[in-house]
């Protein structure tokens, strides 16, 4: 589920979204000044599959974890 960061190019404002849909245009507005003059970058909000994880993300145990 994504995390928006957004930042303002009126007043410079950083703030976040995070939704489950894509983003729209009444969710890019402003909290501080109202405008509607928002960048949009995406955010860390997908599981990586760094080492020690499967390809769903989950937790994989080594030779001998039960043993």
């Amino acid at each position: 589920m994504p995390t928006y960061d957004l930042t303002c190019k009126d007043c410079g404002e950083k703030f976040d979204r995070f939704v489950m849909r894509l983003l729209r245009d009444d969710d890019k507005i402003c909290p501080k000044c109202g405008s509607v003059n928002v960048g949009v970058g995406f955010g860390g909000g997908i599981l990586g599959t760094g080492s020690g994880s499967d390809s769903r993300g989950s937790r994989t145990c080594g030779p001998g974890a039960f043993g």
